[in-house]
């Protein structure tokens, strides 16, 4: 008996070692065929910001006032269409046609200007974008938001040339210092835009246009277009746009009047009817109607 509970015992201890060491090999060839697919198959693309501005200058920027605490800026995901082995990701999120992209504002930037990623999240709908470092979100960030002025009473000439920058302003530097490619960009009275194109190969082309409002160094719109084939020779690619929104979900460049003039319309339409006690007469007018049908 003893001898049976214990060929027993080896026997359940032979099956769960087994049963583990086949995990692990199919763990460890799963993942290794796991990279072959994304390799060969699907191309996973983040969108990124301009990288034209360094982090080190962090602690001499501003920003709009309207970039403060509890503050949320919103963007969505438009025109959309890509192929089927072509990935768009925020962070860790694939974006797809309608999503929501919010940049939370959740503590005052000028108390900790350079550690973006502690005073500003950006979430996929209601999910938070998780990037694999602090500079890959701070990085995106600027995607959204640029800064809109240099604080020049701060000690800068080891970062610019200070004779280059010309007028105050984040923008004005861009567009004077000799450090900045102004190839990729197009400043005008009220719009900048950055527009970057890069060709690795043939059939492999990335595309971008960001369009930021030059007051407020908020991005207005984004367009971004890739095509690219593989090392199995599979053409993949997409194309989409970005839109900031402002009240009740309306792009940036719609005037909240379309909604608010027939929501005054209609509520000085109410005050109008009850003062003149319209209400009344139209129960009276009903009433006397039905009394004459009956008599």
């Amino acid at each position: 008996m003893k001898k049976a509970k214990l060929f027993g015992l080896i026997s359940i201890i032979t099956f769960i070692s087994l049963a583990l060491a086949n995990a692990s090999i199919g763990n460890a060839v799963y993942e290794q065929t796991a990279d072959i697919a994304v390799t060969n198959e699907l191309i996973d693309r983040r969108l990124l910001t301009s990288e034209t501005f360094n982090t080190t200058f962090l602690n001499d920027v501003t920003y709009d006032p309207s970039v403060n605490k509890d503050t949320t800026f919103k963007w969505k995901v438009g025109d959309y269409e890509r192929t089927d082995n072509f990935n768009i990701a925020e962070g860790d999120k694939n974006l797809k046609s309608g999503d929501t992209i919010n940049v939370m504002i959740g503590a005052d930037p000028y108390l900790q200007l350079p550690h973006v990623d502690a005073w500003c999240q950006i979430y996929i709908n209601d999910v938070m974008a998780r990037y694999p470092t602090v500079n890959d979100q701070i990085a995106a960030f600027f995607k959204y938001i640029q800064p809109t002025s240099l604080d020049f009473t701060e000690n800068i000439t080891e970062f610019y040339n200070f004779t280059a920058l010309g007028n105050e302003g984040y923008f004005s530097y861009i567009e004077n210092s000799a450090a900045v490619n102004h190839s990729f960009w197009t400043l005008e009275e009220k719009l900048v835009t950055y527009s970057y194109s890069t060709v690795t190969e043939v059939n492999n082309i990335t595309e971008i246009t960001l369009i930021y409002n030059r007051n407020t160094g908020l991005m207005d719109e984004m367009f971004y277009s890739a095509s690219f084939t593989n090392s199995t020779g599979h053409f993949a690619g997409a194309n989409f746009s970005l839109t900031r929104l402002h009240g009740w979900g309306l792009p940036y460049n719609i005037s909240t009047l379309v909604i608010w003039i027939p929501i005054i319309i209609v509520i000085v339409s109410l005050i109008v009817a009850i003062r003149l006690h319209l209400f009344q007469k139209i129960k009276l007018n009903l009433e006397s109607r039905k009394i004459a049908r009956r008599e």
